[in-house]
């Protein structure tokens, strides 16, 4: 643990060199969320109904679409670009050969987007909850165990992008398409049951999609966990296939790097 923490805290120094970077990056948040916030009440007396047993408001209903889907961009590009940088400039393999494991080193260089991202998440919802959005305070713990699953259950792109890459030093159409699926079909700014019927199949082959709908149950109605454990049993699913999948893929991936020699060959 102490060698992830030791990763996170030199990301940490690299960024916060960069303070304007950090000031735009919280000032962007509230630039967002207020337009958003105008738009969501002028389609209230519309939406109202169509996300009733999600929170039934709806600009609450985005807030929640919109920090999900922050850390879904995470999970699925960090690890494609770390392998990337760390191939092109030659400490993929110098990664290798110290006495931490693969996974640890790229866990600690992972962790620091994460919880970046959190930060920024925090600063999100709470600028909602002043601008009028009801927040069940008291679940928050549950609602952070709820999106560390939806985070699990796209890590898996992440790691079959970082794959391709090992591969073929391009992740290919896998991660814009991940992203914009969740996005369209996933529930992120309307929920799933007003999609055609003919993409209901696509939808529900979407992790987001259970995600999304047990996140804003316990976020914006205070839901118990018995509430929601359908939708969390079917995530769980998603992550165990999907990991098992993506780990096959990649220890496979790095197996032909280092057996061609090419994990240092951009």
């Amino acid at each position: 643990m102490h060698k992830i923490f030791a990763l996170v805290r030199a990301s940490w120094l690299v960024g916060a060199s960069y303070r304007m970077a950090i000031i735009t990056s919280f000032g962007s948040l509230i630039v967002t969320v207020v337009p958003v916030f105008y738009i969501a009440r002028a389609l209230q007396p519309m939406m109202g109904k169509v996300v009733q047993g999600q929170g039934g408001d709806f600009f609450g209903f985005v807030l929640v679409g919109m920090v999900a889907f922050m850390f879904i961009g995470i999970a699925v590009g960090t690890l494609p670009g770390i392998i990337s940088g760390s191939v092109s400039s030659g400490t993929l393999e110098a990664y290798l050969t110290t006495p931490s494991s693969l996974p640890t080193v790229l866990a600690g260089l992972m962790s620091y987007d994460f919880l970046w991202s959190f930060a920024r998440a925090v600063v999100l919802v709470i600028t909602g909850a002043i601008l009028g959005a009801h927040i069940a305070w008291g679940k928050s713990l549950l609602a952070i165990g709820i999106l560390a699953l939806i985070v699990l259950s796209y890590l898996p792109f992440g790691i079959l992008g970082a794959s391709l890459m090992l591969w073929f030093r391009t992740t290919g159409p896998l991660p814009k398409a991940v992203i914009g699926l969740s996005g369209f079909l996933g529930g992120v700014y309307y929920p799933t049951h007003v999609i055609p019927s003919w993409l209901h199949s696509v939808s529900s082959a979407i992790p987001l999609t259970y995600g999304l709908r047990a996140l804003r149950r316990v976020m914006l109605e205070g839901k118990p966990l018995s509430a929601v454990a359908p939708d969390l049993g079917i995530l769980m699913l998603f992550i165990v296939g999907l990991c098992a999948l993506s780990v096959l893929a990649f220890s496979r991936a790095l197996h032909d790097a280092k057996r061609t020699g090419s994990l240092a060959q951009y």
